[in-house]
């Protein structure tokens, strides 16, 4: 089986003593990395900076930090430095966020996306390997500096969070690695044709981009629940962060549920849009079940091309969450 990651600890009620803890239990159980995000809330390097101290083996990074959050250059210090910090564990995840997040949270204008995350990716390459950050782009104009400290390694993964096409086939000529949410392991051919499209123009395949879905598990004997439960989270996305995860749906093909899901949503009938969620998407892009059939679950994303996995537990508690952890952690 391949790797099978975490994406996120902040169950609620769970305080960041429990946090620290929880992260030296990931380890000892075999989990293959921590991510952390972003949006309104905290921001992901302090708190993956505390993870970093009290372990030792398990990957750290970002799931995802928004590239109109900080300059690149600014992002380069941090995640060059929580590098050295980590002794080579760090990898950043990188996307765009969204107009609303980025427009009203952030003030700043949400404009051209893929265009930046190409200037954005450049300086940072150059920032990893010591170089000028000389750069005169449409969003970024750079010169002179250079990062004041060894890197420890030039080679920082670098992830990125795309759905549309253009910012697939960006990730397939410049990513490390690809972050999807919603990925569907029954229908991966749809999901990576853009992402391989744009890996051939610069003469890379998939086999050079690690594809690393984030994907809700529910480790439960009750699935009818489990999937009341995922309903409002597809529904949301679907209906309250923009385009993009609509196209995806409907690219893999799910356009007619997708489009009732976003009406529903749109007319402002969110209870109606979850119920409007199909069984079929739940199961084709959500681990649910007990421990051995999440394993199996697992086995299919793998067997599609997956090479790490990074489960959401959606638990509502924190013994819930350390009782799923533990359920299906990789040394289990």
């Amino acid at each position: 089986m391949g790797d099978v990651g975490l994406m996120g600890f902040r169950t609620r009620g769970m305080s960041w003593q429990q946090i620290r803890e929880t992260a030296v239990l990931a380890e000892e159980l075999g989990y293959s990395c921590i991510t952390m995000g972003e949006a309104w809330g905290e921001d992901a390097f302090t708190s993956l900076a505390q993870l970093a101290a009290v372990t030792s083996r398990i990957r750290i990074g970002t799931s995802i930090v928004p590239v109109f959050a900080r300059s690149p250059a600014n992002l380069a210090m941090t995640a060059l430095n929580m590098d050295v910090m980590s002794e080579g564990r760090f990898f950043l995840g990188l996307g765009a966020s969204g107009k609303l997040v980025i427009e009203d949270f952030h003030g700043e204008k949400f404009r051209k996306p893929v265009t930046r995350m190409r200037e954005y990716i450049d300086i940072l390459r150059k920032a990893m390997k010591g170089e000028r950050l000389d750069h005169d782009g449409e969003f970024f104009q750079t010169q002179r500096f250079r990062i004041r400290f060894p890197a420890f390694r030039s080679d920082l993964p670098i992830y990125i969070a795309s759905l549309g096409a253009p910012s697939l086939r960006m990730t397939g000529e410049l990513a490390d690695g690809w972050l999807p949410i919603y990925l569907a392991p029954s229908r991966m051919d749809a999901a990576v044709a853009e992402l391989k499209a744009g890996a051939e123009t610069v003469g890379r395949s998939l086999d050079d981009i690690a594809i690393s879905p984030q994907v809700s598990i529910y480790v439960t004997d009750d699935i009818d629940a489990a999937m009341e439960r995922e309903r409002p989270h597809i529904a949301f996305y679907l209906g309250g962060m923009g385009v993009f995860y609509h196209q995806y749906f409907t690219r893999i093909g799910f356009g007619e549920d997708a489009d009732r899901v976003r009406q529903a949503y749109l007319a402002r009938e969110r209870d109606r849009a979850a119920e409007l969620v199909s069984d079929e998407m739940i199961h084709a892009t959500t681990i649910i079940g007990n421990p051995q059939q999440c394993r199996d679950q697992m086995t299919e994303f793998f067997d599609a091309g997956v090479d790490e996995i990074r489960l959401v537990f959606n638990e509502p508690d924190p013994d819930s969450y350390l009782k799923a952890l533990k359920a299906v952690g990789p040394n289990a």
